[in-house]
């Protein structure tokens, strides 16, 4: 009987031991985290989760993930700065200017204002009519796209920045999207809206008047600038009922279309890398790559994941990729490096829709 409790004792002891070896590495973890010191916003990427949006009750929310394998993240980092508000619902983009964060939030027809170094709350910009992405023209001046409160009339709105007011709109085709600057003029892919339209529009800063309607195929949505200066534009396409037109990447100089490629329909979310000679978007349920000087398109996927969008981060030029999962719960982001070999994830919050490079 002695013999049997010394044995129990001992074993007691052994997996006592065992446990408390477990230990160390969650301390050391933590640790580690303390060693880092507090998380700051400087050096990262900031994920714009859309939310939920069967309803206006659903709100957005931004992800904060630090570069690195070791990065940490916070996955309301609006919330936890801001603990009494919330963002808006269908969070759509966010831009920083001047060190203040503008989050845009189309369904709420606002644009939240934070600063960036403590993500204080500064107040809305109000006035807005399903507005979409910002985009900064001169000193104190944004335009920003947005669908017009039916979704039928388009607009961008001239915002003050110093004031945080709207100064008036100029009219567009529906569905103003992305926009691009160059030259002192403004480019805009006009998707359509709740519409459809196919048109890129080129405005001038100074007048604020439309110079030049480009027709470049159905919904454009997407647009950037490569190392040539040159634009480039992806379009969706359509699908009806008993229709289907596919979508068109589109390259244009001096206001024409100078090479074309056809796409599948629901091509989209085109973004380019720092160098500015390849182009990526999402088609067909993955990712593919453009060189600009190829003369066709590719028609293997560089990544082979239906990701909702992608990105480029300008400081490492790894391709960021949004998993929005069932669109029900939390999503993710995986960071691939630039020959597209996957380095490493972090949870989100629910649909990862766009991104912004601290």
């Amino acid at each position: 009987m002695i013999i049997l409790k010394k044995f129990t004792f001992l074993l007691i002891l052994f997996v006592l031991a065992l446990a408390t070896a477990c230990l160390p590495s969650v301390v050391d973890e933590e640790e580690k985290d303390k060693e880092k010191g507090p998380l700051e916003f400087t050096d990262g990427i900031y994920v714009v989760n859309q939310g939920l949006t069967q309803n206006t009750d659903q709100f957005g929310s931004l992800t904060f993930v630090e570069r690195g394998e070791d990065g940490r993240s916070i996955k309301d980092v609006f919330r936890t700065n801001n603990s009494t508000r919330e963002l808006g619902n269908r969070t759509r983009s966010m831009h920083v200017v001047n060190g203040l964060g503008y989050i845009v939030s189309t369904n709420a027809d606002r644009i939240d204002v934070v600063r960036m170094d403590n993500f204080q709350y500064l107040g809305p910009i109000l006035g807005l009519e399903k507005p979409r992405f910002l985009l900064p023209v001169s000193p104190g001046i944004a335009w920003v796209s947005q669908w017009g409160a039916d979704g039928f009339e388009g607009s961008i709105a001239v915002v003050d920045l110093s004031s945080n007011t709207v100064l008036r709109t100029i009219p567009v085709r529906p569905g103003p999207e992305e926009m691009v600057l160059q030259n002192g003029n403004v480019f805009v892919a006009n998707s359509g809206g709740f519409l459809l339209d196919s048109v890129v529009t080129k405005i001038d800063i100074e007048t604020e008047t439309i110079l030049k309607e480009i027709e470049v195929g159905l919904q454009p949505q997407s647009i950037e600038i490569d190392v040539n200066r040159s634009i480039w534009v992806l379009t969706r396409g359509f699908q009806g009922f008993d229709e289907s037109r596919d979508g068109r990447l589109v390259q244009l100089a001096n206001d024409q279309i100078t090479r074309e490629f056809d796409v599948d329909q629901g091509a989209g979310n085109l973004t380019i890398n720092n160098s500015g000679d390849r182009l990526y978007y999402t088609m067909r349920g993955a990712v593919f790559v453009h060189p600009i000087t190829q003369t066709s398109i590719s028609l293997a996927p560089f990544i082979d994941f239906p990701y909702l969008t992608v990105a480029v981060d300008p400081q490492t030029d790894h391709i960021i990729g949004a998993d929005a999962r069932n669109f029900q719960v939390n999503g993710r982001i995986v960071i691939h490096s630039p020959a597209g070999e996957e380095l490493e994830e972090h949870t989100v919050g629910i649909v990862p829709i766009d991104f912004w490079f601290e």
